[in-house]
């Protein structure tokens, strides 16, 4: 409670320079991208998250009259029980906290990414209420930064996996002398046991959802809240990468097994390409691809906006819902995506106090703006870069979130538009 307290103290400051939009996540799940688990096979392929016994969208919310507090219930079946319960936040305008029966289960500073809270301990079996509290959804920093007033939460599920669960998947590919993708897949395992747990993962991958490329297991054994990566690779034959022409798709699908027992499907579409920069080209399986982007306009559709000899958009990530990513895979559009900073409106100072981009307090803000708007987003093939902010300002809190950034990632782009010239953004054409 101390912590939740300290928490709402920094965010109702009421000046500018108080700086609030520094306060920590608190209790929450580090970034992934969306996985939806299933409780059998055939709805996992269907890829249908409401064929889903272990996930619950909340449609219907209780609103307050100020629109600061969201109100809503979900209900735990005997079929959850021992496993995790999660809830995740698809996006709001402002740091909230979430509160599940009236206790807090944790809270974040901003909701310009999804956020996971684990509230296992707290949801038994029976309906429990959730609440999502916003604070100072009209006067808080984040609102400045990202440019969302209106106090609105979007896009709310609680979802179910087992104490040894998938976590994340990734792909990263490479072109061999044939022109074939050796893609190697990585799947993150996390532990949530407080004993050791062993689990066997089988994964079958298919072009066009009937060709096998590959199939076979892996296994592995955790101890309490341990997590590690399963890898395995498959050839891709050159007809089935994805590309700006031919945005193919194929199908990776994973059947998680704790005691020989099937603990959840999962089923995902991925998009099997090589992407690296040379000098100031994009390669994407090994031809160049000449990026024209265009600023994301939400009041449009994509296909209106890509006008001129578009072929991308730059994308604040508060935008990059997963059905507009998996739109943009599907048709091939590029995607670079900017984190949730946008400093435009505030003062270009570099002095201390001025723009926070050279200001040391807001460093673990920028940090971990770009850490989230990553990994929330770097499975989609569309995704072939990554912008550190909107704005005209340079200083040391953009340097270290570019270096951050290349160390985790070193062959998309990293840019920043108001770099001049400096070396915190990659030199790459975009415009």
């Amino acid at each position: 409670m101390k912590k939740i307290l300290t928490l709402i103290s920094i965010f109702t400051l009421s000046t500018l320079s108080a700086q609030t939009l520094v306060a920590p996540f608190q209790d929450v799940e580090q970034p992934r991208g969306v996985v939806i688990p299933y409780g059998r096979a055939v709805d996992a392929t269907k890829a249908n998250p409401s064929a889903s016994n272990y996930v619950a969208k909340l449609a219907e919310w209780s609103v307050s009259e100020d629109k600061m507090c969201y109100q809503s219930s979900f209900a735990v079946p005997v079929w959850w029980l021992n496993r995790q319960v999660i809830v995740r936040v698809g996006s709001a305008t402002s740091a909230y906290r979430v509160l599940v029966d009236d206790r807090v289960v944790g809270a974040a500073a901003s909701g310009a990414t999804p956020v996971e809270f684990n509230v296992t301990k707290y949801a038994k079996e029976g309906r429990h209420n959730l609440k999502i509290e916003l604070v100072d959804a009209e006067q808080n920093v984040v609102n400045a930064l990202y440019g969302k007033v209106a106090p609105k939460v979007e896009d709310v599920v609680v979802m179910c996996q087992p104490t040894l669960r998938v976590r994340d998947i990734d792909c990263a590919t490479t072109i061999n002398d044939n022109g074939e993708g050796v893609a190697e897949f990585a799947v993150v395992i996390k532990c949530n046991s407080l004993n050791a747990k062993r689990a066997r993962i089988g994964y079958q991958i298919h072009l066009n959802d009937t060709t096998l490329l590959d199939r076979g297991y892996r296994e592995i054994a955790l101890d309490m809240r341990r997590e590690d990566t399963l890898r395995f690779m498959a050839r891709v034959p050159k007809a089935g990468l994805w590309s700006v022409k031919s945005p193919h798709l194929i199908t990776l699908d994973l059947e998680n097994r704790i005691d020989n027992r099937p603990a959840e499907y999962i089923s995902r579409k991925v998009g099997v390409r090589a992407a690296d920069v040379v000098e100031d080209k994009l390669i994407i399986n090994g031809e160049p691809v000449e990026l024209k982007l265009v600023d994301y306009d939400s009041s449009k559709p994509l296909t209106e906006q890509l006008v001129n000899g578009a072929n991308g958009i730059v994308l604040p990530v508060y935008y990059a819902t997963e059905d507009l990513l998996s739109q943009c895979d599907r048709a091939g559009v590029l995607v670079v995506v900017q984190a949730g900073i946008n400093t435009l409106t505030l003062s270009q100072s570099i002095q201390r106090g001025g723009n926070p981009s050279n200001d040391p307090f807001w460093l673990e803000t920028y940090l971990s703006y770009n850490r989230n708007a990553y990994y929330a987003t770097r499975h989609h093939p569309s995704v072939v870069g990554f912008a550190l902010a909107a704005g005209k300002t340079t200083g040391i809190n953009v340097y270290e979130s570019y270096l951050m950034l290349k160390k985790i990632e070193s062959r998309l782009p990293i840019i920043y538009e108001g770099a001049c010239g400096q070396w915190c953004s990659d030199k790459i054409t975009f415009r």
